[in-house]
């Protein structure tokens, strides 16, 4: 579970934990991380933490390696971590937008790579990747973001198509406006006009929204999904 942290990536890994899961957690903030950890074991639930930057292929390697050697198998992968440039393509630096596709596309190809080896230990297994309405739908000023994200869904049209013998699933949820730290961050009266009127539910959406999403197909009654981008995101993607 990358990016579990906060957020989405935080309100799916206490999701998957009520449910029965062992959680293993990842995220760059280490103090956060270890946060929610505790959390969790306060409230009955198994899960281990694990500082890692999802930017570096070498610590992703090595989250990998620690849970093959402790469980040696995997049954589910969620990856949620990103980071974003607010920016168009001309004022996007070449720093910027390479920083952006490390963690919110290639990192999703790594942690992919190696779940997929450890998934066909057990006889297969479901990849849950978090993309975006922005990977669907286009937004002012997020250049390198939308990319990323609209790059996530075609992951994980390939990964579905290329390891269904394995009896590996693999789905993107695309959710809209979610109230998280990063969005209250920068909600301004004039955002948040904008953000609602995207949003057909008249609220903001929920980490435990989308946590209900990826519960679903990572689960066996979403046997028959696979290759599909979810849209949770009140409507966003229609209006």
């Amino acid at each position: 579970m990358t990016g579990a942290a906060s957020g989405i990536g935080a309100g799916i890994a206490r999701r998957f934990a009520r449910e029965g899961a062992w959680v293993v957690l990842a995220d760059v903030n280490e103090e956060s991380v270890r946060e929610i950890e505790r959390d969790i074991r306060r409230s009955g639930g198994e899960c281990e933490a694990h500082k890692t930057d999802v930017g570096s292929e070498r610590e992703i390697a090595e989250l990998f390696r620690r849970v093959g050697e402790r469980h040696g198998k995997l049954h589910i992968l969620s990856t949620n971590a990103y980071w974003a440039a607010p920016k168009n393509a001309v004022d996007t630096s070449l720093e910027e937008w390479n920083r952006c596709m490390a963690v919110t596309l290639t990192a999703p190809f790594l942690c992919s790579k190696h779940a997929v080896q450890l998934m066909r230990v057990t006889g297969g297994g479901s990849i849950v990747h978090t993309s975006s309405v922005g990977g669907v739908v286009a937004f002012q000023n997020n250049a390198s973001y939308m990319t990323a994200k609209a790059g996530v869904i075609q992951l994980c049209k390939s990964i579905a198509v290329d390891f269904a013998a394995d009896g590996i699933r693999c789905n993107a949820i695309c959710p809209g406006i979610i109230d998280t730290p990063s969005t209250r961050s920068d909600d301004t009266e004039e955002l948040r006009r904008l953000r609602m009127s995207k949003t057909l539910a008249g609220r903001y959406g929920t980490p435990d929204d989308i946590a209900s999403a990826a519960l679903y197909l990572a689960s066996d009654e979403a046997g028959f999904v696979t290759g599909t981008a979810m849209m949770v995101d009140s409507g966003w993607s229609i209006i």
